[in-house]
């Protein structure tokens, strides 16, 4: 309740008797205050501050908050990309390993499996994995005129049309490649300089194809992988640690552009793709 009790014309007394919520009090609490005249209403409220932004203001923190998104945004891609591609060969080495190891229960070591095409190899595997499409030297699989580069950037060839290679895929995407095998695990042939090069252990090849890019980059878009007696294993897995990284580096070019080739090894082996970054 709010009394007037006027004192003159030009100022009048206001008395306020406030009685608390609580059902516990039993007294009231009165408040004295003057009016001007003129007032006709007294305003409880607390004092309210506004606060405005000048445009200047605006415009210099919006300028700060792109700077810091175009340096960290590029990051935190990256990372995510390298994310991805880490998941993604740990999934098809798994599937890969997960095959071979049934495929040698039911029909022994790879020395002795009946290997004279592509098809062979790619049959006795597949029958161990969830292909969802199978792409035997006719197109499909992949996309065509697929552009494989080094690590690099570096051009090494195209696969026209991709239809005389014998290729299956997965649901998730991923699509492996079968090169022609090695009966008994082991081959030979010329270098360069006329020299006869003998490989041991060495039963047959594939590409695994973790993305679909059409420039398709060694250690980033695909990975080699070798089928060896004792597991399918990425490129370079007898190497030391020395030349994994010299051989998965943007900054050097090997020798017939195959820079990339062993990053699979350095993901199985360090469990990142830190080559990602310039080393």
């Amino acid at each position: 309740m709010i009394n007037y009790k006027s004192e003159n014309k030009n100022v009048r007394e206001v008395q306020c008797n406030h009685t608390p919520h609580s059902t516990h009090s039993t007294q009231a609490k009165r408040v004295a205050f003057t009016l001007a005249e003129g007032a006709t209403h007294v305003d409880m409220s607390d004092n309210i501050r506004r606060v405005a932004f000048t445009l200047a203001e605006v415009l210099i923190t919006l300028a700060i908050i792109g700077i810091v998104a175009a340096v960290t945004i590029p990051t935190l891609i990256t990372k995510y990309q390298e994310k991805q591609t880490v998941t993604r060969f740990k999934w098809i080495y798994s599937t890969l390993a997960n095959a071979f190891t049934m495929a040698v229960a039911e029909n022994g070591a790879p020395e002795t499996w009946d290997l004279n095409s592509a098809e062979d190899m790619a049959n006795i595997l597949s029958k161990y994995m969830r292909i969802s499409e199978k792409c035997y030297n006719t197109a499909g699989c992949l996309p065509p005129d697929l552009n494989i580069v080094a690590l690099t950037g570096e051009m090494r060839y195209t696969l026209p049309g991709n239809a005389n290679y014998v290729k299956s895929r997965f649901n998730n995407g991923i699509s492996l490649m079968w090169f022609e095998p090695h009966k008994g695990c082991s081959y030979s042939y010329i270098d360069t300089d006329g020299n006869q090069i003998d490989v041991e252990n060495s039963c047959g090849s594939l590409y695994a194809f973790i993305s679909t890019n059409r420039t398709n980059r060694y250690g980033l878009d695909h990975f080699v992988f070798t089928v060896t007696p004792k597991g399918i294993l990425p490129g370079g897995y007898d190497y030391n640690d020395s030349n994994i990284k010299r051989n998965c580096t943007k900054n050097w070019t090997s020798d017939g552009n195959t820079n990339g080739a062993t990053c699979g090894e350095w993901i199985r082996r360090w469990g990142n793709a830190d080559y990602w970054y310039d080393n």
